[in-house]
Parts: structure tokens; C-alpha cells; sequence
């Protein structure tokens, strides 16, 4: 059997020594992480651009939603696919489709409802290329460092989340939305250079003997209730993600840097901190109830009236990001069935996705009715409820 370090670089040049190996090969998964995260977060103004042609919120959460939609199905078949073509042929696959979705982006500029195909596209295409790096992070550490592992692969995430509101605004100032839309080209072309210096073949040795489904039904059952709560925050999260610029629109330009900013450091900071000391025993139960503070920022959010506020709100929300998602990935580490954790790890990471994809459009129509205060308050008190009924099921099963 292969030593976990062996699966995780591949076969590399003899020359180069074991340690540089994993060093290239880590960082390079980091860069493609963040490289995906800031081509999401890149387009958080795109809702302010359809509110100016006139979509409703319900029209334009559906938009934002289509992206989820196709990530999800990829990522329940993520494990599948690379387990068949190997990551690497995976991942490319996927960053030549991401490409596309950037040429269609431009070419939505002119006619509007591309936006749907561009948003699938760059799902499809976001979807495969973390197919490609995850799944060997993963495989690649035992199963106890497993949560940190993935919270690790997240981290380039947040320090995105804080950059790309501000490239976003630098780019429009600059050419517009095409300069927004020209840069999410321009990453996925530098994803797929990137993947392209990687070994050419990654194919998996260990391919699980049963069929898709009957793995797919024994992850399920093990993991039900953590697929359930990360789906209920993955729809709560999306409020944000989806309504945050125009709901904030008010306090002028920068409002969302700001709030991306602070939520960005947040993050970092606990996930370097603190989450490495609450990812083990009932400890990640204190972690994941830092989501109860989560929510109540969400539910503050319109009601910012300076931006220093929303940078608070942003510091509190992204430091109970930072400890809750390494936390519960441990708790689903734990239950990935063994014979299949490409296929577990792929219903975990879509439970999420299955949410942000249902919670745009939901909560449009609500805003269409009652307001972004309305909308934001429910989505934190959904949250609240939800992680106090995590919690209590959790601790009484343990």
C-alpha cells in the first residue's frame, strides 16, 4: 500500500526531492483555491447590475442561484469522475469550462439572460477544479486531521473574500462590469496554466468496488444530520452572498469591501487560532455554536447605518465561519464510510451548495414582499434555530 505522502504527489521527477514535491504540490492547491474563491467573490456587484436592468430580486436570486445549482450536481459526481479520469484531467476539464463561462459573461453585457448559462458554466467549472484538489488533500493526512485539512484548503477563501470586493471595485472604476468580467476570464486561464504544471496523470489505484448509488446511500445515512445543518447554513449564508450590495447600497461605495474585509480577517485569524484547539471531542460542538452569534450578525446587517459597523459585523460573522466549518468537517471526517470517501466527501461539500443554490430565489421573493430587513432577519433567526437544534441532538447522541 502507498504511503499517504505517496498519493498526494503522484509521480514527480526524480530529481526533485520528496518535501519540495509536497511543497509544489500544496501550494499550488492553495492558489487554485484561491483563485476559485475570488472568482466568486469578484462578482458580489453582479446583483446591483441586474437590479439596474430591471429584474426583480426573486429573478435575479435565481440567477444567483444557477451557479449552486450545477456546482451541487458536479459535486455529488465529483468523486465519481475523478476516481475515473483522475484529478488533474478533472480539474482541467473543469477550467476550460470556466473559461467559457467567462467569454459568456461578456457576452452577457450586451444580452442579459446569458447570465444563467455564465453562472452554470462557472459552477461547472468551479465544481470540477476543487474536485481535482480536495479529494487528494484529503486522502493524503489521517483521518483525525482530516477537518483541519479541508478548513486549510477554505482559508485562501477568506483572505479572497477580503480582496475581491475591492478588485471588483477597481475593475469596474476601471472598464466597468467587463473589467469584472475579463478578470474572472483571466482566472480560470491562470488556473488551468497552473494545473498544467501538475502531473499529467492522478488517477486513483483504490477504486471502490460498489456502484455510485450504494455508496452514495451509505455515506447519506451516516452523515444525514450534518448534511442537513450544513444545507441550512449554506441557505442562510446566501442571503449575503446574493443581497448584500443592494442592501447596503445606502451607505455609499465600499460598504461591501468593508464588510468583506473584516469578515476576510476574521476568518483568518481563528481558523490559524483557535479552530485547531476546538476540532476535537465535544469541543467542536463549542465551535459550531459559535454560529448562533453568526446569525445575529446576519440579522444586523441592514440595519448597519455606518460602515465601520458592517466591518464589525463582518469581523464577528467570519470568525464563527473560521472555527464552525473545520469543527463540523471533523465530526464528518469521522463518518465518512471507508470504503468512499470521494463519494462522502462529495455529499458533504454539496449539502452547502444545495443550499445557496435553494436561497436566493426564496429569499428574493421574500424581499420582493417584505424588504432586505425582513429577509436578513429571518435568514438569522433560521441559522440560530437551526445550530441550537445541531447542538442538542449532537450532544445527547455522543
Amino acid at each position: 500500500m502507498s504511503r499517504p505522502v505517496d498519493k498526494l504527489m503522484g509521480s514527480m521527477p526524480t530529481t526533485t526531492t520528496v518535501p519540495q514535491q509536497e511543497a509544489f504540490r500544496l501550494s499550488a492547491y492553495l492558489q487554485i483555491s484561491a483563485l476559485i474563491s475570488l472568482s466568486m467573490w469578484m462578482l458580489l456587484f453582479l446583483p446591483a447590475f441586474l437590479t439596474q436592468k430591471g429584474w426583480s430580486s426573486q429573478r435575479i436570486g435565481w440567477a444567483m442561484g444557477a451557479y449552486f445549482s450545477v456546482y451541487l450536481v458536479v459535486q455529488i459526481l465529483a468523486g465519481r469522475i475523478a476516481d475515473r479520469y483522475g484529478n488533474i484531467t478533472t480539474a482541467l476539464i473543469g477550467a476550460g469550462l470556466g473559461v467559457g463561462g467567462g467569454l459568456t459573461y461578456l457576452v452577457a453585457l450586451k444580452w442579459p439572460d446569458l447570465i444563467f448559462l455564465a453562472r452554470m458554466l462557472h459552477g461547472t467549472g468551479a465544481a470540477m477544479v476543487t474536485a481535482g484538489a480536495i479529494f487528494h488533500l484529503v486522502d493524503a493526512v489521517p483521518r483525525h486531521l482530516r477537518g483541519r485539512m479541508i478548513g486549510y484548503f477554505g482559508l485562501p477563501g477568506f483572505v479572497m473574500l477580503a480582496a475581491g470586493p475591492f478588485l471588483a471595485e477597481f475593475f469596474q472604476k476601471l472598464m466597468g462590469l467587463s473589467g469584472t468580467f475579463l478578470a474572472i476570464l483571466g482566472i480560470f486561464a491562470v488556473m488551468f496554466w497552473i494545473l498544467g504544471q501538475l502531473p499529467g496523470s492522478m488517477q486513483r489505484e483504490d477504486l471502490p468496488s460498489e456502484s455510485f448509488i450504494q455508496g452514495f446511500k451509505q455515506n447519506f445515512f451516516r452523515l444525514r444530520s450534518i448534511l442537513m445543518f450544513s444545507l441550512v447554513f449554506g441557505f442562510c449564508f446566501s442571503v449575503w452572498q446574493s443581497f448584500m450590495a443592494p442592501a447596503v447600497s445606502r451607505l455609499g461605495a465600499g460598504a461591501v469591501s468593508v464588510f468583506g474585509l473584516g469578515y476576510g480577517m476574521g476568518a483568518v485569524l481563528t481558523r490559524l487560532g483557535i479552530s485547531q484547539r476546538l476540532e476535537t471531542g465535544r469541543r467542536r460542538l463549542a465551535a459550531i455554536s459559535s454560529l448562533v452569534a453568526y446569525g445575529a450578525c446576519l440579522a444586523c446587517i441592514p440595519q448597519a447605518s455606518h460602515t465601520w459597523q458592517l466591518s464589525l459585523l463582518g469581523l464577528l460573522g467570519g470568525m464563527s465561519h473560521g472555527v464552525y466549518y473545520p469543527a463540523l468537517s471533523s465530526i464528518a471526517s469521522e463518518r465518512f464510510h471507508a470504503s468512499g470517501t470521494a463519494s462522502a466527501m462529495s455529499l458533504y461539500i454539496s449539502s452547502s451548495s444545495l443550499g445557496m443554490f435553494a436561497g436566493p430565489p426564496l429569499w428574493g421573493a421574500l424581499t420582493d414582499r417584505t424588504g432586505y430587513s425582513w429577509t436578513f432577519a429571518a435568514a438569522g433567526g433560521m441559522l440560530i434555530i437551526a445550530t441550537l437544534v445541531f447542538i442538542v441532538t449532537e450532544w445527547k447522541s455522543s
